[in-house]
């Protein structure tokens, strides 16, 4: 099949008065494409974490919808000037697409660790910055479509950009020990290394019979792909354990969400108001902030994941925020997927104290009593007038008294008092 003058076909396939029926196909398949990468970043930007990860997949959909209105532009202003405008978006989405695989997949799989990797990924960007100069001073990888030096080079470029990209993921799903990650790798690598083998051959078949490249609707597949690895294994998590934060800010005890590298990645208020933070960290809080004796409860709970058991409570030392300590009973969870690995640890706290023996030497009224039981908790206030079916002011009153007749100011000295610190003597 012999190639024709490909720039110059295209200018005269342009000056036609009509569309095409392979043009309004194109057209559609362009727009559908752009619809569902639209479609993808914005569930994973209301649905999923606010983490690295997410963010640069919902950049890596963005970059494959301007990819696609290239493509439309290509097709519905092929009789004007803006046919070199659309040109240009569209090879601009088409290197941006795997310039922000790259970061996906570096983010995914933590590889931006490796000193190695990121230079290649800054020639990778050196690259691709003189081929945007190249597009958008002189619209050069347009002209030279599907056969002249400057297409042909990008699209080698590309291929071998693409390659390093399986290969960070392959490395990846290689090393770990966890089946869904290895699953998620192979995913990942067959779909990417699918679709760029095909995305290849269509833009020069395409091409070859004098139509505009089409390459953008091919990361379909991919994104099909992901979507899948998204659904049946959970990719994409910034920690494996995701739990519904409305589940555990409901519960009345403080609970730690605890992932596989021993990083807190979630708490509920009553965690908070325990460990006297004012809101919950931006990012994952390493375990042994938190717990005084973190080594040895790691240690415990590797046991008892050996052992086969999913369950162990112990007696703990909750640091707080003010470094003070507070002493519990910690119930930790072990949660475990389909597969027999393990996801993460929920880690349900309350102060371990002699309450009785408190309320009887400090002769606390019963409002007084069931205040302290909510601040005990690790409920707010707004949470305790829920609960005891009061107003907020009422609440505030009663804390007042609770605070005033146990010679206290604040929740951390009510804390303190009750690790037996500074025990006063009642008033008769």
């Amino acid at each position: 099949m012999q190639v024709k003058p490909c720039y110059e076909e295209l200018t005269a396939y342009r000056s036609g008065a009509t569309l095409m029926p392979t043009v309004i196909i194109y057209i559609m398949i362009s727009s559908i494409a752009c619809v569902s990468y639209l479609f993808l970043g914005i569930s994973v930007l209301v649905f999923g974490k606010n983490s690295a990860i997410h963010k640069s997949f919902v950049a890596l959909c963005a970059i494959l919808a301007l990819w696609s209105i290239g493509s439309v532009g290509q097709e519905l202003f092929q009789h004007n000037a803006l046919a070199s405008l659309f040109d240009k978006i569209y090879y601009t989405g088409s290197e941006l697409f795997i310039l922000a695989g790259i970061i996906f997949v570096m983010f995914l799989t933590g590889s931006w660790k490796s000193r190695v990797l990121v230079y290649i990924f800054l020639l990778v960007v050196s690259r691709m910055t003189i081929y945007q100069i190249a597009n958008w001073g002189w619209n050069l990888l347009a002209k030279a479509y599907p056969t002249g030096f400057w297409f042909v080079s990008h699209q080698l470029f590309s291929v071998v950009e693409v390659l390093f990209m399986i290969v960070i993921v392959a490395i990846w799903g290689k090393k770990t020990t966890l089946y869904r990650e290895r699953a998620q790798a192979k995913i990942v690598v067959f779909s990417t290394l699918g679709g760029t083998i095909i995305g290849v051959l269509v833009d020069f078949f395409s091409g070859a019979h004098g139509y505009n490249p089409i390459s953008n609707t091919i990361p379909l597949l991919w994104v099909s792909a992901i979507c899948f690895a998204i659904i049946r294994y959970g990719l994409l998590q910034f920690s494996p354990l995701c739990v519904n934060r409305n589940l555990i800010e409901h519960m009345d005890q403080a609970v730690f969400v605890i992932d596989v590298s021993w990083n807190i990645t979630d708490l509920n208020s009553a965690a908070l108001f325990l460990v006297e933070y004012q809101e919950a960290p931006n990012s994952p809080l390493p375990m042994k902030e938190v717990f005084l004796d973190s080594f040895s409860i790691i240690k415990k709970l590797q046991a008892v994941m050996n052992s086969g058991n999913t369950f162990y409570s112990q007696s703990d030392y909750i640091l707080t925020l003010h470094k003070n300590s507070i002493q519990v009973v910690a119930n930790y969870s072990i949660v475990n997927d389909s597969w027999g690995d393990m996801l993460g640890i929920l880690a349900i706290c309350y102060p371990q104290i002699d309450l009785r023996a408190f309320i009887d030497h400090y002769k606390l009224s019963e409002r007084q009593t069931d205040i302290l039981r909510h601040i005990i908790s690790g409920r707010s206030q707004t949470q305790t007038a829920e609960a005891l079916f009061i107003s907020l002011p009422t609440v505030k009153t009663h804390t007042t008294s609770l605070y005033n007749r146990l010679g206290i100011s604040s929740r951390s000295e009510l804390y303190a008092l009750l690790r037996g610190e500074n025990l006063k003597t009642s008033d008769e």
